[in-house]
């Protein structure tokens, strides 16, 4: 059987496959993609004699693992309001308040668990952070339990 067929053939499984690390139909899609076009790409290096599901699944997973790398460390962060101090407390408070954004975007830099614990500052329910991250529950409470160690650790030191 040629690459193409195969190809073609495996397509029902990977989008199974692809369910396991997605969950919107949108992004199960945008990975199939991916995970076809970098194995399209690399035909010529296919082998007949192995696997083409072994070799398919670690393309996704590669493919998943770089993707959420790359946007793991995005920073929720908003610039802090700068405005004229009134008076010399005010101008204290204003400096440290700017202090305090700078090391949070650090931390944040440095860590995946700062986004979900800003989220949470904000107002939002673990589970309307885990939806909006597609990441389970049990994730998002670890993660901002872990956030706010690593935030105390950084803001006194």
């Amino acid at each position: 059987m040629d690459f193409a067929s195969e190809l073609i053939s495996q397509l029902p499984w990977l989008r199974k496959m692809a369910g396991r690390y997605c969950k919107g139909e949108d992004d199960i899609q945008d990975l199939v993609s991916d995970t076809i076009l970098r194995l399209w790409q690399t035909r010529d290096r296919f082998d007949e004699g192995h696997a083409f599901r072994s070799l398919a699944y670690k393309v996704m997973q590669n493919i998943y693992i770089n993707q959420y790398n790359r946007n793991k460390f995005s920073v929720l962060v908003e610039d802090f309001p700068t405005k004229e101090p009134t008076t010399h407390a005010n101008a204290d408070a204003l400096i440290r308040a700017k202090q305090v954004i700078q090391r949070v975007r650090q931390a944040s830099t440095r860590s995946v668990c700062i986004r979900p614990v800003i989220m949470y500052a904000l107002g939002y329910s673990y589970q309307e952070i885990a939806d909006s991250l597609h990441i389970p529950l049990g994730t998002i409470q670890r993660r901002i339990h872990e956030g706010r160690r690593i935030l105390k650790q950084e803001l006194h030191p």
